[in-house]
């Protein structure tokens, strides 16, 4: 077994060729993502089991009631407990289809997502789903790698009654390479994990004892204006747990079974191209060995090896836990509508991000009571980690309860984006 740096790697024109055939060409769904793993163990949620939605509000820190307490949930619109809007991203992670892409030296970076969100997911749904690897790709300078390129998938959901219920385009960077990654040494100056004093530490808790749950009481329409903040959300310090936990809520651990068990090695066989030869993988030099290529996440070592200042965290992971802001200023009333989030600087072990927004115009559409907000999430060292937007859907005291917008579809994107 040889090191990846001792083999010519596709440049970024021939990788750039290559996947430029895949678009619009590639369909994916359930039956085509489970031919890769042996019979039985797809690797994403189907049912909105009160068991799956628990396991994904608790590990992403969602602890509205409507999200876990039965009792609760039967008094809400809903009638029983509903499930966090991201809880699709369980159903199937769009990277998931991307990863048909994988190329010799490759590294994908999930590195943000436009989520839309047309009804809610509700206790006993039965979610299905179908989407495109690759719908656009385009190369693009970066300081993190000389030059990347952008792949962006598409995956839509629907329930037991065909009804669609969300839809999302995910972004993927990729890399010209690790070793191409390391060169430019973009992050050097924080490879070693952020020391806090103890003042930063008690200012972390008490802005966590600020964050507000809006729950069953309604926020009306009539009662927001442009320019008012929706609060913040405090998420860290970052550690390896908080990854494992999305996992866990997310793919039962699937992504983090080592290289040489019988699930994953199967995977990786039926992931690979032609010319291909160690898939979604990464070279631990301490074994001489390939493994498992999320360990870049949960692995010091293996995260610098990649061109990041360590262990970092997921973009999938850092989207669930930043929509948390949203269900949590919305209400039990509310509806997210649209979501959208790019990942701008790494969060590794010991970061903390503070995430928040500020309503950016409220407005009719349709008879939906919108409100438009910005969003970002700033790190302790005051870096900007995250840039996005949502629109919310609110109830109005003169309009009435939430109507949900209609829906798209991929081919809709397809043609129009």
């Amino acid at each position: 077994m040889n090191n990846l740096s001792e083999t010519r790697l596709p440049t970024i024109e021939e990788r750039l060729a290559l996947l430029t055939k895949w678009k619009g060409a590639h369909r994916f769904d359930k039956d085509v993502l489970s031919a890769k793993v042996p019979e039985g163990s797809y690797i994403g949620n189907e049912t909105a089991s009160s068991d799956n939605i628990r396991r994904w509000a608790t590990a992403m820190g969602d602890l509205n009631s409507r999200h876990l307490v039965p009792d609760y949930a039967a008094k809400t619109r809903y009638g029983r407990l509903v499930a966090p809007p991201l809880f699709l991203q369980s159903i199937c992670f769009v990277g998931a289809g991307m990863l048909e892409t994988e190329i010799e030296g490759a590294r994908g970076f999930h590195s943000g997502s436009d989520w839309n969100f047309y009804k809610p997911v509700l206790e006993g749904d039965v979610i299905d789903f179908d989407g495109f690897t690759v719908i656009d790709v385009k190369a693009v300078r970066s300081e993190f790698s000389s030059e990347m390129i952008v792949i962006t998938g598409a995956c839509q959901y629907r329930n037991q009654i065909k009804d669609t219920v969300g839809l999302v385009k995910g972004f993927v960077h990729s890399s010209a390479g690790d070793a191409s990654a390391r060169a430019t040494g973009k992050y050097q100056q924080i490879a070693k994990p952020y020391r806090y004093t103890e003042e930063e530490l008690r200012k972390i808790e008490e802005d966590k004892d600020k964050e507000k749950m809006r729950g069953s009481e309604p926020r009306y329409w009539e009662e927001v204006a442009e320019g008012d903040s929706i609060g913040h959300l405090v998420i860290g310090p970052h550690t390896i747990m908080d990854t494992i936990a999305h996992i866990a809520g997310t793919q039962g651990c699937f992504a983090l079974a080592g290289t040489g068990s019988r699930l994953t090695r199967t995977w990786i066989k039926n992931m690979l191209l032609k010319g291909s030869k160690n898939g979604p993988e990464i070279w631990d030099a301490r074994i001489n060995a390939f493994v498992n290529g999320e360990l870049a996440h949960l692995d010091y070592d293996l995260g610098r090896a990649t061109g990041a200042p360590g262990a970092y965290d997921t973009g999938a992971e850092r989207e669930c836990l930043g929509s948390v802001l949203l269900t949590n200023w919305m209400g039990d009333d509310g509806f997210l509508w649209r979501y959208s989030v790019r990942f701008v600087r790494f969060v590794v072990h010991g970061d903390t991000n503070w995430f928040r927004g500020r309503i950016a115009k409220k407005y009719i559409d349709d008879g939906k009571c919108c409100v438009d907000m910005d969003l970002w999430a700033d790190n302790q060292r005051n870096d900007k980690t995250v840039l996005g937007s949502a629109t919310v859907i609110l109830p109005s005291k003169e309009h009435g309860p939430v109507v949900y917008p209609h829906p798209r579809t991929i081919e809709d994107i397809m043609s129009k984006d």
